[in-house]
């Protein structure tokens, strides 16, 4: 990517469930290639741990210059405030956080893409066919967040004429409601996950349950896209900057993005 040393980038993820794969590292191998600096991944519900994993890279001598990118759907707790206090904890907090996955620059254009090419593969009419965003959700939710409606808005005047949709796997709307949601029995499922666990293995077809005259096209979990390191790298690479031969991360701390979730719930 560039002569510079680039400064170390990690992937924090929610958590893996046992054989449901790596969704942290994973991303961390398919951008290894193309950044010029460190990497690590850490797991906040699982191991390895993000703590560790800083304590690790304090030892090393590789958190002095630290981006830290979000592998997250939406722009709640633990993005806003569970992650900047870990890494204030750590004595990082000067840190650059990257957006979550889901405010990353193109990534509602990239389910566009992807929506589209499934559509013409099925030979299907978008005026026909309704699309789902399936984040995770919280059993508390009683409506769709914000940030998954406003992602369902762009998409919806990217694909023109396609239905879309919310269903989670958990809280309301519910994904097992989806023939009540949507008005089509043709739909595509985009999975906002982060990897191929239980809920994408079994939860997602167990929700679905889909019968004769139905057809349903369920696309890969959004973390494991191949599109998605390029937008994790092009925002990572716009939030350093080059002085005397180093490159530095500037941008959005720990400290901002606390402040940040402060204003908007006050």
């Amino acid at each position: 990517m560039t002569d510079f040393e680039m400064p170390t980038l990690m992937m924090v993820s929610h958590g893996n469930s046992g054989n449901g794969g790596d969704p942290a590292g994973d991303l961390v191998r398919k951008i290894a290639p193309d950044w010029n600096g460190p990497l690590s991944f850490g797991y906040m519900r699982s191991q390895p741990a993000l703590a560790d994993q800083l304590e690790m890279l304090k030892e090393s001598g590789a958190a002095d210059r630290l981006i830290v990118f979000p592998l997250f759907f939406s722009e709640g707790y633990l993005v806003f405030e569970e992650l900047p206090d870990i890494l204030h904890q750590a004595g990082l907090s000067d840190s650059v956080i990257l957006p979550p996955a889901i405010n990353l620059p193109g990534f509602s254009e990239m389910i566009a893409a992807r929506v589209r090419a499934s559509a013409i593969r099925r030979g299907w009419d978008l005026t026909e066919t309704s699309v789902f965003l399936v984040p995770h959700g919280l059993k508390t939710l009683t409506q769709a967040l914000p940030e998954t409606v406003r992602l369902a808005d762009r998409l919806s005047r990217l694909c023109v004429g396609a239905e879309v949709c919310i269903g989670n796997i958990e809280g309301s709307p519910s994904l097992t409601d989806w023939r009540d949601i949507g008005t089509h029995r043709q739909a595509i499922i985009v999975p906002m996950l982060a990897g191929g666990g239980t809920h994408a293995r079994e939860d997602l077809p167990e929700m679905l349950d889909a019968k004769d005259g139905e057809r349903v096209e369920v696309l890969p979990p959004i973390g494991q896209w191949s599109e998605l390191p390029d937008l994790v790298l092009a925002e990572a690479e716009r939030h350093v900057a080059r002085f005397g031969g180093v490159a530095v991360p500037l941008g959005p701390t720990g400290q901002d993005l606390w402040a940040e979730r402060v204003q908007r719930s006050a």
